[in-house]
């Protein structure tokens, strides 16, 4: 799940304060404080007050964790946390001196306090209400391992060890005396002579595996390399120039490249599939909200006002981003819920979800909203037809629903 890993600003935490307790427009003098920690229970040693607060060393310690990594060896240890703390109690008598001149209701400031507040409640909610416990299962693991195969994959590997020399005629001694005696016991010998790399000769000439996207660490330019030496053939290679310095090069093995089990892939698969599957379930959680929550668009954005739902189709129709897409779709059908076009905007989403983001889920939502609020609509028996297929494999990239009919 991802979480927020950083406690609020101390302005953000006035925020929060401020707008959840006002009345009339008017802050009492608690909708200022806390000024530090999360609100929660802290029965610390206090270790400053400043009037009638209190700053807590557990305060102290949560400030610390909030800074930026840049700004945190700044107080690291005794004189640094005192440092710390000399700050805190400044911010603390500047809060103060705001309240007391009734700054949070400037609009200006309030402005930005309501602004921060709802940055943090959105965040808060993406973050943490709508995804915390819900988690794929193993089974939508599996079937999003299973719909993108082809992006599970073992890389190729290539083993090999080599002679690093200043000059091609250095080079091209060391790949002679190998070629009339070709052993694993005078390769090292050779390398010991002329190779003028000393990390890879602490390794017996050896520089392990690699594939053709990685790095070698022991090789100065191990790009030039990797390019140069992934597809040699197996054995001994006449000398290659990769930078300043030659190479002779011996490839020891190859592994080719083949698709990753489950198992292996199972950590990559559910972090390939999280920001999908959050995105989804917050796009499902907003559909579910209009029904509690009805949303009705007023004046110059009464639908009918701007584009028309053909309008918006096209838009859709042309755009390559899928979340573009969708957003086009469903614009369609929560501001013309009556147009001609919802039914068909609803199914266009389910297909988008089902073709550029894998999303089953997502996907039988649009359509058990098509199927129960257009029951009349040309794509019903599709809608239907779709929806009780959506874990078969052979569905997730049809031609067509005649195509998967006849599958």
């Amino acid at each position: 799940m991802i979480i927020i890993r950083r406690a609020l600003p101390v302005v953000l935490v006035l925020g929060l304060f401020l707008t959840s307790c006002q009345e009339d427009g008017a802050s009492s003098i608690n909708s200022l404080f806390p000024i530090y920690g999360n609100g929660g229970q802290d029965i610390s040693e206090v270790i400053a007050t400043v009037g009638d607060i209190s700053i807590t060393q557990q305060q102290l310690n949560m400030h610390y964790d909030e800074l930026v990594p840049r700004l945190k060896s700044k107080y690291d240890g005794p004189t640094g946390k005192q440092l710390l703390l000399k700050e805190m109690v400044d911010e603390t008598l500047l809060v103060l001196g705001a309240q007391e001149m009734g700054l949070e209701k400037r609009s200006e400031v309030a402005r930005t306090l309501i602004s921060q507040r709802r940055t943090a409640m959105t965040l808060a909610m993406r973050s943490i209400g709508v995804p915390e416990g819900n988690d794929p299962t193993e089974d939508e693991l599996q079937a999003f391992f299973n719909d993108n195969r082809k992006e599970f994959m073992q890389k190729g590997l290539v083993q090999a060890r080599h002679i690093e020399c200043l000059t091609l005629q250095e080079a091209e001694k060391a790949y002679q005396l190998l070629k009339d005696d070709f052993s694993a016991y005078n390769f090292l010998k050779v390398g010991m002579d002329f190779s003028v790399n000393s990390l890879s000769l602490a390794d017996d000439t050896e520089l392990g595996w690699y594939n053709k996207s990685g790095v070698v660490p022991l090789i100065k330019d191990s790009r030039s390399f990797i390019d140069q030496t992934f597809d040699m053939p197996l054995g001994l290679n006449r000398p290659i120039q990769v930078s300043d310095r030659w190479h002779v090069v011996e490839i020891l093995n190859r592994k080719p490249a083949r698709p990753m089990t489950y198992g292996e892939a199972r950590d990559l698969v559910r972090n390939t599939m999280l920001p999908g599957y959050f995105d989804g379930m917050v796009k499902d959680y907003l559909l579910a909200a209009r029904q509690i929550h009805p949303v009705s668009l007023l004046g110059q954005f009464t639908p009918g006002q701007g584009l028309t739902p053909d309008a918006l189709m096209e838009r859709a129709a042309m755009v390559e981003d899928p979340g573009v897409k969708v957003d086009y779709y469903r614009l369609i059908y929560t501001d013309y819920p009556e147009s001609e076009r919802a039914d068909d905007a609803l199914f266009m989403c389910a297909l988008v979800c089902m073709d550029s983001w894998h999303d089953r889920r997502l996907a039988k939502r649009y359509l058990n909203i098509l199927i129960d609020e257009y029951p009349e609509s040309e794509l019903m028996e599709d809608a239907v037809f779709l929806r009780d297929n959506l874990y078969n494999p052979k569905a997730m990239n049809p031609q067509s629903i005649e195509e998967l009919r006849n599958q």
